[in-house]
Formats: C-alpha cells, sequence, structure tokens
C-alpha cells in the first residue's frame, strides 16, 4: 500500500511549477550512471579519517579508523592498518570484528555506499531495485538548494526532513545528503568539503547525526585512488590477516 501511495502522489515539478529535468528519482539515477561511467569515478580508493564522536554536541572521543573501497564493498580497521578490529560491508553483509571475539554476520545494505559510491557502477536498474526495496520512494523527486548549490531531493515532499531521501547535485551529479532510518532512529549524513582530487570530486568531510543530534565527523586525509586494489581485503574469512595498504 506504501508503495502505491507513493507513486500516485509524485510529481516534478519545481516551486515555480516548471517541470524538472527529471521526471523521477529514477531518472535522475539513471544520468547519475551515465555521467560518470565507465571511468571517471573512482572504482578503487584507500584512505585514513579521523574520527570525532559526539553526544549531546559535545566531543567526547577521537580516533583513527583506516579504509578501503571497491564497488560494493567497504573494509574498516579501528586504529591501525593490521588492526583485528573493524568492520567489513560487502555483498549487502555487514561483518563485525572484535580481537578475542566471534565475528558477527548480518544482511546489510549501507545507504550511503549504495547512493555516494556504487550507484556509478551498478547497472541503475539494479540501483532503483534495491533503493525501492529499502523504502525510497524513488518516484518522487523535488528541487532544492544546499550549501548554495541546487540539487534534486529524490523520496520526500519539500520540508520532508524524516522520509528516505537522498540529495543530488544537480550539475556535478554526486550525493550531498542522504536520509534514512535504522533502529527507530533518523539518520542524517552530510557529505561536505568537495575537493577535485586528480580527475574526482571527493568529499573529504562526512558528518553524522541522529535525530537531528550530532554524533559523528568523518575527516579523511591520505587519499589514494590505486589502479588495482587487494581483493583480500574484501574476505571476512581474512579479516585478521591482511593489512591495509
Amino acid at each position: 500500500m506504501a508503495l502505491f501511495v507513493c507513486a500516485t502522489v509524485s510529481f516534478s515539478q519545481s516551486k515555480k511549477g516548471r517541470k524538472l529535468k527529471y521526471a523521477d528519482g529514477k531518472e535522475l539515477i539513471n544520468a547519475m550512471h551515465k555521467a560518470y561511467s565507465p571511468n571517471k569515478w573512482y572504482k578503487y580508493f584507500t584512505f585514513s579519517q579521523n574520527m570525532e564522536f559526539y553526544r549531546n554536541d559535545s566531543l567526547i572521543r577521537k580516533d583513527v579508523w583506516h579504509e578501503a573501497y571497491a564497488p560494493g564493498s567497504l573494509v574498516i580497521k579501528f586504529g591501525s592498518k593490521d588492526s583485528k578490529d573493524g568492520v567489513l560491508f560487502s555483498n549487502f553483509k555487514v561483518h563485525s570484528f572484535e580481537l578475542g571475539k566471534e565475528p558477527r554476520s548480518a544482511q546489510r545494505v549501507h545507504d550511503l555506499l549504495l547512493v555516494g559510491l556504487d550507484v556509478y557502477f551498478y547497472e541503475p536498474s539494479k540501483t532503483i531495485k534495491i533503493l525501492d526495496s529499502l523504502g525510497y520512494c524513488t518516484s518522487k523527486i523535488h528541487e532544492d538548494v544546499f550549501d548554495g548549490r541546487k540539487v534534486y531531493v529524490v523520496g520526500a515532499d519539500k520540508g520532508d526532513l524524516e522520509s528516505k531521501q537522498f540529495w543530488i547535485d544537480a550539475e556535478r551529479l554526486y550525493m550531498h545528503r542522504i536520509i534514512y532510518d535504522q533502529k527507530g532512529k533518523i539518520n542524517d549524513v552530510i557529505f561536505s568539503d568537495y575537493t577535485k582530487m586528480e580527475t574526482y570530486w571527493m568529499s573529504k568531510t562526512i558528518i553524522f547525526k541522529t535525530n537531528g543530534k550530532l554524533g559523528l565527523i568523518e575527516r579523511y586525509y591520505d587519499i589514494k585512488f590505486p589502479k588495482e586494489i587487494n581483493q583480500d581485503w574484501f574476505d571476512a574469512k581474512k579479516f585478521n590477516e591482511v593489512v591495509l595498504d
């Protein structure tokens, strides 16, 4: 029933009543893929990040994480590049590792990876199918402004900051913001500090809010775009033995 309502109430007009460039989120997803496929978006990248954890908007802890990305996968090592503590997202599963404990695994689609990175490598029909299954109303689209840039918002009506939605730069077709619920809480994630590195657009600061409260800021550094990457990094069975470069 929710999908039926989503489909029947959707429209694609700006606040001035004119038609938008894209009829719905599906057309926008196709445009994002076309703009950067096959090799205009980074297929692999490695980076470290300074982590700032907040509670009640106050900084409570800092850490350093090391990560590597390939389409459909993200590996995170906590503290050091050879750490046995961390997380692996791969093949729509999340694997959690903690030294001295058995790994834990669960089904999980990583919303940020899907819309922020994987969208440029998956076939658009696959991305759309996954988004629909997660509850994003891809038939809804409207125009807005974010940090002074024109954006298209998919999944919600203007003024609605609770429904699942993502905000895409109208010119550059990358993600600025994504809002989604998880375990009864509303996550609002902002990709900021976009910088052109080599030939790629890279967001170097990610800001996470939960139910309106600042929870985490990630600040990327030592960013690299290797031509090839060690696929063992994304093998859950090899997590404890691999060392990120």
